[in-house]
Parts: structure tokens; sequence; C-alpha cells
């Protein structure tokens, strides 16, 4: 019950006052709140830190190790996420597929195993923000500027594009956030 109603508030659904009792402060589901719950209790904010972390390495090594292998597969990924009628969930899947291969290409199989470690919570998160009006475009340009980059062999370039990938979406969020309240 306790995991619950943490769960619930931090979600943004009850307030618990202790001594006093647990009250509802929102019934709908904030759209695009900062801090909603993910599985296994993490938040969003978790989420972004942990990506930040581990996107904007493994995009840097990545630019330095790509091989011809996963040169082709991150193309292939950006061109089929290119699709102008590509719909919401299969971009989701090109999306966590793309962080999955850039992980890889890394060379290092700690990052990628760290990767694979939230990649659930990253398909739930991205499942959630990608209806937000231009979402799906922005991603997808902020992809393409960060493959970009790896190919190109520009490893600093690529873990900032990586980390300002991140950074937008958060952005994005917090102003959806504040228009709301």
């Amino acid at each position: 019950m306790r995991e619950a109603v943490r769960t619930l508030q931090t979600a943004g659904y009850l307030r618990s006052t202790q001594g006093v009792g647990v009250f509802v402060v929102r019934r709908e589901p904030r759209a695009f709140g900062m801090d909603q719950s993910l599985m296994g209790g993490y938040t969003m904010s978790d989420l972004f830190e942990a990506r930040v972390a581990i996107e904007s390495t493994a995009a840097a090594l990545a630019a330095r190790r790509l091989t011809d292998h996963h040169r082709e597969l991150l193309e292939s990924i950006i061109a089929s996420a290119s699709d102008p009628e590509i719909d919401a969930m299969s971009f989701v899947a090109l999306d966590a597929r793309l962080h999955r291969q850039v992980a890889e290409a890394s060379g290092n199989p700690l990052l990628l195993h760290m990767w694979e470690g939230l990649s659930a919570q990253f398909e739930e998160y991205s499942t959630k923000v990608i209806c937000m009006p231009g979402r799906q475009h922005r991603a997808h340009e902020d992809h393409r500027s960060i493959v970009e980059a790896i190919l190109a062999g520009c490893a600093d370039l690529a873990a900032e594009r990586a980390r300002e990938h991140v950074f937008a979406v958060q952005r994005e969020l917090r102003a959806g956030a504040t228009t709301e309240n």
C-alpha cells in the first residue's frame, strides 16, 4: 500500500501529510509532468540523468570506434525513421533501437549493458511523450544530428548532441508542466 501511495504521489495524484492523511490532488493524469513515474519506481528525471551519462559517452565512443557494420545499422535506422508515414509506435521502436545501436557501436559492453538495463523505462517514457506536438519530428532531427556526428567521427560533437537531445525533451516537459498549472 505504501509503495502504491508513493507511486501516486510521484505521479502527482496524491499528497500525503503525516498524521493527517492522504489526499487526492489531481484526478486527471498530467499530460507531460516532469516526474511522471515509470516502472520500477523510477521517474522521468531519474531516466534523464542516466541517459545523459550513458548516451553522451556512448555517442563519443561510437564516433571513435565506428565499424562499417554499425555505420550501416545507424544509417538504416535513420532512413526508416524518415518515412513520413511512420506511426508513433513504430517510431518509438526505432528510437529505442537507435539508442541501443549507439551504445553497441561504442564498443564498450558495459555501456551496452547499462543501456539495456534502462531500455524498458526508456520505451515506457518514449511512449508517453511521443504524443507531444512535434516531438516525433524533433526527436528524429536530433537523432539525425547525433548520427551525423558519429559518422563524421566527431566524438565531442556526438556527445554534445546526445546531451542536448535529452535536455531538449526535458525543457519541453517542463514547459508543458508549467502551462498546465
